[in-house]
């Protein structure tokens, strides 16, 4: 399939789906209400987190949610107007807690991110931007023995899955992080991590090279989707029309409402996440540092330390709760020794998350010019590249199947996975 295809949204999904389909001839054009890498690829936690293949919606999870809503600290708030809105997307999500689904979720996870490091690599040296990612692996805490054995069962899986991590002893631990201040904690090396330096100077590399060689770009807000074939028409807010051959629906956590007018309503929400840089710490952490008690991550980066983690569940426009973003602060002072809290600054993003984490990387249901890539969640930095060269693959009809790779089908969700040879 040749001609025009218009991406909509210009985050890592949407400036690598632009970039894999330029490179195979297409003309394209990128349209995002802001910059490349300006929206939720620029403040998550930069971090390339390949093991991460084990959903949240584990047995025993629905166990912690309350005292997590009622903990100040917590790493979940709900937003309780938001409660009726959010109830059908929670409710999909209890559906899955169970080990048989976290396996499947698991297994197909796991065949994206077997890819991701590979396909990372490929377009930061095609776009010159190599320099800006480190490969020290990552380092994952435990405050308590305790902690650690409750979570056993998911390194297991994901070691089964190709995925390891090692056990450091106190004095490995000290001298990889010596700001690291918990004498009795447990801390694994997960050498599959690697990290960016800069996210949203990587995102805009990727669609800078695009723009280079050819791809077109258009600063504005998709509103609306009149689906003919062979054509399509993208209304925006300026009042352009936008006409297409085909289209790829990469729009992050505002794709549901572009589906929807197509063929196509996802249980998709925003899951909002924060985080606190610190411009000068005061001292140097080469690695990736991820509590799994208090579920955020420490991430050097080139400007500073970027703390970034918790979730909240609240309406897409709702305000962002800047104290999300500063209880990742206190929790940082807990685990390093002599942190600088001088010079920081917070963010908020909007992660899409769907009930079972699984993305939607599919050519539409009812229209053969129309492709989704969206619902990474977490992971949207990491599938990034590989969301990228799957929907190229698959809308130029190139053999996407000779890798072995699962396609998430939008036919559906929980999406059925279809394997191809």
């Amino acid at each position: 399939m040749k001609g025009h295809c218009v991406v909509i949204g210009a985050g890592i999904i949407g400036s690598s789906c632009a970039w894999h389909l330029r490179r195979k001839g297409l003309q394209v054009t990128l349209v995002d209400r802001v910059l490349p890498g300006q929206s939720c690829s620029y403040g998550n936690a930069s971090c390339i987190a390949t093991s991460g293949v084990v959903p949240p919606s584990y047995p025993g999870l629905l166990k912690k949610i309350p005292g997590w809503l009622l903990d100040p600290l917590g790493p979940v708030t709900i937003r309780a107007r938001d409660l009726p809105a959010l109830a059908p997307w929670l409710w999909r999500f209890w559906r899955v807690c169970n080990m048989q689904k976290v396996e499947e979720i698991a297994g197909a996870q796991a065949l994206l991110m077997h890819r991701a490091l590979g396909d990372f690599d490929d377009i930061l040296e095609a776009v010159g931007s190599s320099n800006l990612k480190r490969s020290p692996g990552a380092i994952h805490v435990f405050d308590t023995e305790k902690e650690y054995l409750a979570s056993q069962w998911q390194i297991d899986l994901a070691s089964r899955l190709g995925f390891e991590s090692y056990r450091l002893n106190p004095n490995d631990l000290e001298s990889m992080v010596p700001a690291l201040k918990l004498d009795n904690c447990v801390a694994l090396l997960v050498p599959g991590w690697h990290h960016l330096l800069d996210p949203a100077r990587v995102t805009a590399n990727i669609a800078q090279d695009c723009f280079r060689n050819g791809g077109q770009w258009v600063q504005d807000h998709v509103t609306g989707v009149r689906v003919g074939e062979p054509e399509i028409s993208l209304l925006t807010e300026s009042g352009k029309q936008i006409k297409a051959d085909q289209v790829v629906v990469a729009a992050g956590a505002w794709s549901n409402s572009l589906a929807e007018q197509v063929d196509y309503k996802v249980p998709l929400i925003a899951e909002r996440g924060y985080h606190s840089q610190v411009s000068n710490p005061g001292f140097e952490l080469k690695h990736p540092v991820m509590s799994l008690s208090r579920h955020f991550v420490m991430t050097p980066l080139e400007d500073g330390l970027r703390l970034a983690g918790t979730a909240e569940f609240a309406a897409v426009d709702a305000k962002p709760n800047y104290s999300r973003a500063k209880v990742l602060l206190k929790q940082a002072a807990h685990y390093l020794d002599g942190l600088n809290t001088g010079g920081v600054t917070e963010w908020m993003g909007q992660r899409p998350a769907t009930p079972d984490s699984l993305p939607v990387i599919s050519a539409s249901p009812a229209h053969r010019n129309v492709f989704y890539a969206f619902g990474h969640g977490h992971y949207g930095i990491t599938q990034g590249p590989t969301t990228g060269r799957i929907i190229a693959d698959m809308l130029t009809g190139d053999c996407v199947h000779k890798r072995g790779v699962y396609v998430l089908a939008a036919t559906g969700h929980p999406p059925d996975l279809i394997q191809i040879e």
